[in-house]
């Protein structure tokens, strides 16, 4: 019986000694598992605030490059480096791509963001849609089709019922279709002191033959060119089934100085369409109906 005992006894603290054993494993498991978890957690949020750091830098500086280079953050490690089409011609232009990592322990992880590094009024043209047949011009009238953006990778906030209050105000609201006279609405791109005249027309606005007329224009339907006309302001198209288009006339260019904002298109075919980027046109519109757009925009993150 004492035997019988003893190796009953001896069973059982084996027992309780594996049940602890086993205890102890899956406590060691446990806390692995949450340790893994957190350095994944936290190297993780180390590479996304390693590409907040540098869109802050890009944000004060479009020219900065010089990324980060084993920065410590909270006992994180953060290294960013910033590519642009420079560095990898798939990019395209005014895309600057930041690829951050964040290592935390044997754990590192990554964030990439692209980013178009320029505002929409830097551009002659800035096309939801496609552009076809159409020249762009600088301040200076050198052609220089690279102010032109089609197939856009954002679109501007416009304040459009401001528009239509200033248009308002100024009887310059129009439900149909408009052809205005030369020199329509008075001769200046102001309808008074620094205030830009505003028109909306709510169908076509049509612009004849060797005319000129000055203002920001909202156009609900199509801007119809003919030879030689000219809009000395810039043009807005909200909805993406309109277009700028050449209709007709002599062989002369038919040109908007000041710029194009449109959510739907360009076409030029047929006759000789110019924009020209005017920059003193473009900030009236830009501080008085676009001024929440950010210097630059974030296009992808992942």
């Amino acid at each position: 019986m004492g035997r019988t005992l003893l190796i009953l006894m001896a069973g059982f603290a084996a027992s309780f000694g594996m049940l602890s054993l086993s205890k102890n494993q899956r406590f060691i498991d446990s806390s692995s598992r949450l340790v893994d978890h957190f350095a994944r957690y936290t190297s993780k949020n180390a590479a996304t605030s390693g590409a907040y750091l540098a869109l802050n830098q890009l944000y004060l500086n479009p020219a900065w490059r010089a990324g980060y280079s084993d920065l410590m953050l909270g006992g994180n490690v953060i290294n960013v480096a910033i590519d642009d089409v420079n560095d990898d011609a798939a990019l395209g232009p005014y895309r600057v791509r930041i690829r951050a990592s964040g290592g935390n322990l044997d754990t590192t992880s990554q964030a990439e963001v692209t980013v178009f590094d320029r505002g929409f009024d830097r551009f002659a043209v800035w096309a939801k849609d496609t552009v076809i047949s159409v020249t762009a011009k600088d301040s200076l009238a050198t052609v220089n089709q690279n102010l032109i953006i089609q197939n856009a990778p954002f679109m501007p906030r416009i304040d459009d019922d401001e528009l239509i209050d200033r248009a308002t105000s100024q009887l310059h609201l129009y439900p149909g279709n408009l052809t205005p006279s030369s020199g329509y609405p008075n001769g200046s791109f102001y309808y008074f002191g620094t205030t830009p005249n505003v028109t909306i027309v709510q169908g076509d606005l049509r612009v004849a033959t060797g005319r000129t007329i000055w203002g920001i224009f909202c156009v609900g339907g199509n801007v119809i060119l003919e030879g030689g006309a000219t809009i000395n302001g810039v043009v807005y198209l909200p909805q993406t089934s309109s277009r700028v288009v050449y209709a007709s006339g002599n062989a002369t260019e038919s040109l908007i100085k000041g710029g194009v904002v449109a959510w739907g298109g360009l076409d030029g075919s047929g006759g000789n369409v110019a924009v020209q980027h005017f920059p003193s046109y473009y900030r009236q519109f830009v501080s008085r109906y676009a001024s929440t757009n950010p210097p630059m925009r974030v296009i992808s993150w992942k």
